[in-house]
């Protein structure tokens, strides 16, 4: 991420499918490059090597590419697109970051285990930020975003967080859900820190505390009231053991809005 004063991303790989863009990647994109500055790529990964295949794939792929940097132009937002054949998508993303030189990568959650296995291995591979994106609605029209914590929010996160209140116009609210992992007395100081430490981006933020033996059935009821919920992929969640396990699973099947999970460059998951 950029330093305090900048406004976004200077350089974002998204990498597109086939088809439509369900999770909405291209308008957040938009929302989370830095419109002074910045780029977004878009690329087509296509593995099959057969005549007829490659044709047909690196001919769908790229007409996606073209339909978002279409998007994004007509936002005044450069951006450019790529079609990579290589032996697996992760190689073909991983090979186009490098050659890009990306600061972070925008990338679709589906319930697909296919998709969920190349999201896990992206998010420990790729030395950038990470983005995993499930959409309910448009990222655009985002009138409130819910963050849980269970620790005061890294920096990168803070500044991600900044971005989207500020182009969208959203409000964002810190929630912490007391019960087995710590008091109410420690959910309160730790809500106005995060509170306390946003603020020094532009923006003030609300709080939610609440108590519940069932965290994330409990936040999926607070989800209901809000367009986006903001979670990490290790300390600043309950995904200790996996990413995308069970935990997470219940998580996108619980909640209410779309789900935006980030990991910062330098952040390490949790092992399987």
């Amino acid at each position: 991420m950029v330093a305090n004063n900048d406004i976004g991303y200077e350089r974002v790989l998204v990498p597109v499918g086939d088809k439509s863009d369900p999770n909405m990647l291209t308008q957040l994109s938009s929302i989370l490059v830095d419109p002074r500055r910045g780029a977004v790529r878009f690329t087509h990964v296509t593995t099959d090597r057969s005549f007829v295949g490659s044709q047909e794939n690196w001919r769908t792929g790229s007409e996606s590419v073209a339909e978002s940097q279409h998007t994004l132009r007509e936002e005044g937002i450069e951006s450019t697109g790529t079609i990579r054949t290589a032996s697996s998508a992760l190689d073909g993303i991983l090979e186009e970051f490098e050659e890009y030189d990306a600061d972070a990568i925008l990338i679709g959650w589906t319930d697909k285990d296919s998709v969920s296995n190349l999201v896990d291995r992206l998010l420990r591979k790729a030395n950038c930020d990470v983005i995993v994106f499930s959409a309910d609605r448009d990222p655009i029209d985002t009138d409130s975003i819910l963050v849980p914590v269970v620790v005061p929010p890294d920096e990168n996160r803070l500044q991600m967080l900044a971005i989207m209140s500020q182009r969208t116009e959203a409000s964002v609210t810190f929630a912490y859900i007391a019960g087995d992992e710590g008091s109410e007395a420690d959910g309160r100081e730790l809500l106005d820190r995060s509170v306390e430490r946003l603020g020094e981006y532009g923006v003030q933020a609300e709080t939610q505390l609440a108590s519940s033996v069932g965290p994330v059935e409990k936040l999926g009821e607070l989800s209901a009231d809000h367009d986006i919920m903001v979670i990490g992929t290790s300390r600043g969640w309950w995904l200790r053991q996996s990413l995308f396990g069970r935990k997470t699973d219940k998580i996108a099947s619980e909640a209410q809005c779309s789900i935006l999970m980030h990991k910062w460059q330098g952040e390490v998951p949790p092992d399987n």
